[in-house]
Formats: C-alpha cells, sequence, structure tokens
C-alpha cells in the first residue's frame, strides 16, 4: 500500500509541474504576427478553363464544354445548346459547369450542370483510359458519370448546324 502511495504522489508531482511549466509558456502580445506565405491558396488565379468534351453511357451521352457554354448531342434528337461556363473550385480540385446567370431550363426539361475532376477514368466501351472524370446532370432529368477529354489542338467544337462556331454562341 505504501508503494501505491509513493507512486501516486509521484505521478501527482509530474502533473503539478508540467501544469505550472504550461502555465509560464506566454507568447509576447506586442510581437508582429507570423508572416503570411508571399502567394496564399486563395489568392492564385484559377487555371482557364479547358475545351473538353466528355462522354459516357446509360443512356449514351456526349456533351462539348467549350469558352461560350456546352453542346449536349441528343441522340435521335437536336442537338441542344446551353450558356454557360466552367468555374475552377479550388478546395474540391474541380470544375463545375453551371448555367449562366440562373437561366431557366428550356422547354420545361431539367437544366445541365457537370463536375469535370482530373481523375483517371476508364471507358469500357472503347477501352482506353482518360485523364478527366465527370459528373453530370443531363437535361433528360438523368445523373450520370462518365470520362472526359480536352479538345485535340485544331480540333474545333462542331456548332449548330455541325460548322464551326464563330465568336458569336449559338441561339438560346
Amino acid at each position: 500500500m505504501g508503494r501505491v502511495v509513493a507512486w501516486a504522489t509521484v505521478v501527482l508531482l509530474f502533473a503539478i509541474w508540467g501544469v505550472s511549466a504550461t502555465a509560464q509558456t506566454t507568447t509576447n502580445p506586442l510581437a508582429p504576427p507570423p508572416a503570411a506565405p508571399s502567394t496564399p491558396q486563395s489568392q492564385l488565379p484559377p487555371p482557364k478553363p479547358p475545351d473538353m468534351v466528355c462522354f459516357g453511357y446509360g443512356p449514351k451521352w456526349t456533351i462539348q464544354f467549350v469558352s461560350w457554354g456546352a453542346r449536349y448531342l441528343g441522340i435521335n434528337q437536336p442537338d441542344q445548346y446551353f450558356m454557360g461556363g466552367l468555374t475552377w473550385v479550388p478546395d474540391d480540385h474541380v470544375w463545375i459547369w453551371q448555367r449562366q446567370n440562373g437561366l431557366a431550363p428550356m422547354n420545361g426539361q431539367m437544366d445541365l450542370s457537370a463536375s469535370i475532376r482530373k481523375q483517371s477514368c476508364s471507358d469500357p466501351v472503347r477501352k482506353a483510359n482518360f485523364d478527366y472524370s465527370a459528373q453530370v446532370n443531363l437535361p433528360t432529368g438523368d445523373m450520370v458519370s462518365g470520362c472526359c477529354r480536352k479538345l485535340k489542338a485544331g480540333e474545333a467544337p462542331v456548332g449548330p448546324h455541325g460548322a464551326t462556331p464563330t465568336a458569336t454562341p449559338p441561339p438560346q
């Protein structure tokens, strides 16, 4: 019993010594704050959005994302054009595509939105790997996943009626 009391006393003394040593550690309130990093992450300009084409299956879908908006390539239906753009979300390392200025969906359909991440994506149909993956809400109401790739140099996105687009976006 005496040993237990002795060890308890030693432990208690060390605990009191630790608390008093911590209590004596103070900081100078007049000292300048530590220097901030030269270029904080929040002040870095966002990367330029790439022109991309994304695609997937179940249902089969293809969307081109370019500087003026997006083109949904319908299956057995006319293509649909959406004004909007890609926005970089640095905390999530993802591109988000949304309609411009909160435009309402066209013709009573659902809206188009997408998130594109630089993450390897395997396409089982094409038997190929791509650098980007996408989660897309299609205008038909389907929520789908697929792969994306940047448009190749000189590969122009297709505009209305198969024409190469000009600086003017297609009509809504």
